[in-house]
């Protein structure tokens, strides 16, 4: 069974479940978790190490990981579920990502992969991070323009060399994005300014 199978089955399975509501908390329930989001050693954890769903809205989700059962958060992730576009913040840098179970990329394949939202363009030079998955680094500066293009916009477009171009539906991303904004600054990693959605005062 293919990973996007499995994430499809698991998604199923949990959409089928009563809400909870939750106040101003990560939602602790296990989800599946496209496993591209993953940390490359998350199959080799230990059990406090854990991928947590803080945000789901139309096809976009927005997760951390714990490497402590909650005590820290080492990884901020968002990104639609179709796996087409991602963002990815830890200490050490932010990443643009993509990935498709279809794909089977060289070790270290580079290309180019266009972004583009309304007026907004940019061109990122990917690199495979496994046969599935390509990922670029990104200046806070720069992922602040597009996640800010991306709330003014209903679809993004993403164009893999001079070949393939794919469309994102960016219905629900709002809400996932802010969420990821959030993390990214409560953790120190980056500042990626004000989300569409965000509130400065919880009244």
């Amino acid at each position: 069974m293919s990973r996007k199978q499995i994430f499809l089955l698991g998604y199923m399975a949990l959409i089928s479940l009563p809400g909870i509501a939750l106040a101003q908390s990560y939602d602790d329930r296990p989800r599946a978790v496209p496993v591209a989001m993953q940390p490359e050693d998350e199959n080799s954890s230990p059990s406090p190490s854990q991928m947590l769903v803080d945000e789901r809205a139309g096809g976009w989700v927005a997760i951390h990981h714990t490497p402590d059962a909650g005590a820290h958060t080492d990884l901020c992730i968002a990104g639609s579920e179709s796996e087409i576009l991602m963002f990815r913040a830890d200490a050490e840098s932010l990443q643009v990502r993509s990935a498709d179970d279809h794909w089977t990329l060289a070790s270290g394949e580079k290309g180019d992969m266009t972004v583009t939202v309304g007026t907004y363009t940019r061109v990122f030079h990917m690199q495979a991070n496994d046969a599935t998955t390509l990922a670029a680094d990104i200046h806070a500066d720069d992922l602040t323009h597009l996640l800010d293009a991306m709330a003014k916009s209903h679809v993004a477009l993403v164009k893999f060399g001079d070949r393939t171009t794919l469309s994102v539906n960016l219905a629900g991303s709002i809400p996932v994005l802010d969420r990821f904004r959030g993390c990214t600054e409560t953790q120190h990693f980056a500042d990626l300014g004000q989300g569409a959605g965000q509130k400065a005062s919880p009244f």
